[in-house]
C-alpha cells in the first residue's frame, strides 16, 4: 500500500472559456478542498461513499485503458488490481462547482499509476515548456472522460500545486501572486450558489454561442481587452487597472453570457456592477457551483450578499 498523498483543488481565477480560444488563464491552488486515494476497510458508515467512488473509478479505468499512449503509459493492471482491493477516492471537493474535482482525481491517478511517475511531481517543475505542454495535453485527454473536452490545466495545476499562468493555449509557466496579507483590503472570495452544474452542458451552450460570428467577434475582443488585462494587472498588483478590468469582465458576462449564471443571482451580479462595491464573475464553466467575487470592501460586501455563503480565498 502506498502512502496517502493529498491533492488540493484549484481555482481558475481568470480564463474561463478564454483559455480554449487562445486567451490567458490564471489558476491558483485552493487548500480548503482536497482529495486522496484510500482503501475501504469495511466500516459500514463508509460503505456507500466507497462503493460509489470505486464503481466510478472502474469506469474511468476502462476509459484509461482504451486511451493508452505509448509515451504516457498508465499501469492499468495495477489500477484494476487496487480497485479489486477496495480503492476509492475520498474528496471534499464539491462536484459540479468548478474547483477541479475531476482534475484532482486525474492528478492522483497519474501520480499513482503513470510509469516513471515516481519523480514526476518534482521533475515537472523543471520541465521545458514543450514537455509541460505535452503533459497538459495528456492530462486533458484523460480528463475528457468527465467533461467531453478538457484543456488539461486543472490536473496540471493540481500536480504542480502552484499558480499557473497560461499566456496562451501553448505557453504555460508557473507564476507569483501579489503578496497575501490579512491587513490588506482586496479580497477574492467564492460565493456558493447551492446549485450543481454539469460542465459538458455549459460547454455545449458556449460552443453554440461561439459558433455565431457576432458573439465570437465580441468574445475575442473581451478576451484580449478584459480577460488578459485583468490577469496582467492582477499579477502586476495594479489595483486600479485591475478593478476596471474586472468590472468589464462582469459586464460582458452579464450582457452576453447571462444564461451561465443562476437566474436568482443575476440581480446580485447587476447590483455589484451598479454600486461598484464588489464584482461577480463565472468560476469555471458557470451554470451554478461557485461564483468568483472581488471586492475592496469585504465587510460591506458580506452585508450585501448575506443571503449566500461566502468564502474568502485570497486577501492582498
Amino acid at each position: 500500500m502506498q502512502q496517502i498523498e493529498q491533492f488540493n483543488s484549484k481555482i481558475l481565477l481568470f480564463g474561463e472559456y478564454a483559455v480554449l480560444h487562445n486567451g490567458m488563464a490564471l489558476v491558483i491552488p485552493c487548500e480548503k478542498f482536497h482529495g486522496h486515494f484510500e482503501f475501504y476497510k469495511g466500516e459500514e458508515s463508509e460503505k456507500a461513499i466507497a462503493l460509489q467512488s470505486n464503481e466510478y473509478l472502474r469506469k474511468f479505468c476502462g476509459f484509461v485503458s482504451s486511451r493508452m499512449d505509448e509515451k504516457f503509459v498508465i499501469e492499468v493492471k495495477k489500477f484494476e488490481a487496487e480497485l479489486e482491493q477496495g480503492l476509492f477516492f475520498r474528496s471534499n471537493i464539491p462536484q459540479g462547482y468548478g474547483l477541479g474535482s475531476s482534475g484532482a482525481l486525474v492528478a492522483a491517478m497519474v501520480l499513482r499509476y503513470l510509469v516513471k511517475a515516481k519523480n514526476l511531481k518534482d521533475e515537472v517543475k523543471l520541465q521545458t515548456y514543450l514537455k509541460l505542454k505535452d503533459l497538459k495535453k495528456n492530462l486533458g485527454n484523460l480528463e475528457s472522460f468527465f467533461h467531453g473536452t478538457s484543456s488539461g490545466i486543472d490536473p496540471l495545476s493540481i500536480i504542480l500545486n502552484e499558480p499557473i499562468l497560461c499566456k496562451n493555449s501553448q505557453d504555460i509557466v508557473t507564476t507569483t501572486l501579489p503578496v497575501s496579507s490579512p491587513e490588506n483590503q482586496n479580497v477574492i472570495f467564492l460565493l456558493d450558489t447551492k446549485q450543481e452544474r454539469t460542465t459538458s452542458k455549459m460547454m455545449t451552450l458556449f460552443n453554440d454561442l461561439i459558433s455565431k460570428s457576432e458573439f465570437k467577434e465580441k468574445f475575442d475582443k473581451y478576451v484580449i481587452d478584459d480577460n488578459n488585462g485583468a490577469i496582467q494587472s492582477f499579477l502586476d498588483n495594479d489595483v486600479e487597472r485591475f478593478y476596471h478590468a474586472v468590472n468589464e469582465l462582469s459586464t460582458f458576462q452579464m450582457n452576453y453570457m447571462k444564461d451561465f449564471f443562476p437566474e436568482n443571482l443575476l440581480k446580485d451580479v447587476q447590483n455589484g456592477l451598479d454600486n461598484g462595491d464588489y464584482f461577480l464573475k463565472l468560476c469555471g464553466a458557470g451554470g451554478g457551483g461557485f461564483v468568483l467575487g472581488f471586492t475592496r470592501n469585504w465587510e460591506k460586501t458580506q452585508e450585501q450578499l448575506k443571503a449566500y455563503e461566502l468564502e474568502e480565498i485570497y486577501r492582498y
